[in-house]
């Protein structure tokens, strides 16, 4: 809900300051579908509002369900579509939420990238996400969440960290900053911005070669950030934090997981106790790229705990209903 026009249209229609006090505490709760529930308002309110206003940015289109996760399309007020991800494992109830329609990156695994990018999200778009969720979910609530849905969230900043603020306010969705995640698909500038932040905000960048020339064949922006521009990025990040930062690592047959491959992350993680490493499997998306098999898997188990690289094999979930990491996307 776009908030700043609703407070001004009760300014306009001189209602008392606590009625937007109301509203903005009901959008927040997750218990209301509709203006019309909230029967704390006078019904002509209630009727001005519904006239006025949506409560939520977002339509829900189609619900997928699968082990552990729930997938929804949802339809924007122009009619563009994004994806939002359910995720319920081990006491938690994670959203993993769109930044923007699409993606302008390209990344060679991933399906959003195939779409290229129509828009970046509002501030009131990506809140609204989490809301939708809450509706379904309430009396729960989202406990977590992960910035790695649909598009590259650091190429939409403002709103980004906009919607952030509300997410994290105690008068908002009061989700502690240590409970949410941001993944970049490697923009070094950013990095080094969201440092200076001092946030608790966790960062995840995605890695999937240590090799520059294999890096940039999987992800174009590594040409415009190159390996060792990114790495120094991160470098200034743990030092300035003091956090842990994650690097996401999907392998991908004779493309990023050849034991010269092994070689180059062991000597990019080197002795940084602040780097660690995800090894994710890669989600199978149409014309894609073949995932690494169970053998290469073992190897790259076995090498990393050798050489003491901070690392873990990451579980997935919602493959089946295409909504795991690198899976989503629309047709717009």
């Amino acid at each position: 809900m776009d908030l700043p026009a609703l407070n001004a249209f009760l300014i306009d229609n001189k209602y008392p300051a606590f009625r937007a006090r109301q509203i903005t505490k009901n959008y927040y709760s997750g218990r209301y579908i509709s203006f019309d529930q909230m029967t704390d308002l006078p019904k002509v309110l209630r009727d001005q509002l519904i006239a006025n206003f949506d409560l939520l940015s977002v339509t829900p289109i189609q619900t997928y369900d699968s082990l552990h996760t729930q997938k929804t399309v949802l339809q924007l007020v122009d009619g563009l579509k994004i994806e939002t991800v359910l995720m319920d494992y081990d006491g938690w109830l994670t959203a993993c939420i769109s930044s923007q329609v699409g993606c302008a990156l390209g990344c060679t695994f991933c399906a959003t990238g195939k779409m290229g990018l129509k828009r970046n999200l509002t501030t009131s778009e990506i809140i609204d996400q989490i809301i939708y969720w809450n509706t379904k979910l309430y009396p729960k609530y989202i406990g977590r969440v992960v910035f790695m849905g649909m598009g590259e969230p650091f190429m939409n900043w403002d709103n980004v960290f906009a919607a952030i603020k509300h997410i994290n306010d105690k008068d908002g969705l009061n989700i502690g900053q240590r409970k949410i995640s941001i993944s970049t698909a490697g923009l070094a500038d950013k990095i080094i911005d969201f440092a200076n932040l001092n946030t608790q905000i966790n960062l995840a960048v995605s890695l999937h070669s240590a090799d520059q020339i294999s890096r940039a064949q999987l992800m174009p922006i590594a040409r415009k950030f190159d390996l060792e521009t990114l790495k120094k990025a991160c470098e200034i990040y743990t030092r300035k934090t003091n956090r842990q930062l994650f690097f996401e690592y999907a392998l991908i047959r004779d493309k990023n997981d050849t034991q010269s491959h092994l070689n180059d992350i062991i000597e990019f993680m080197g002795n940084n106790r602040l780097f660690f490493l995800n090894i994710i499997p890669l989600n199978p998306i149409p014309n894609g790229l073949p995932p690494s098999n169970q053998q290469t898997l073992s190897l790259w188990e076995q090498q990393l705990s050798r050489h003491h690289v901070n690392f873990s094999f990451r579980r997935t979930f919602g493959q089946n209903i295409a909504a795991a990491c690198g899976q989503l996307a629309t047709t717009n």
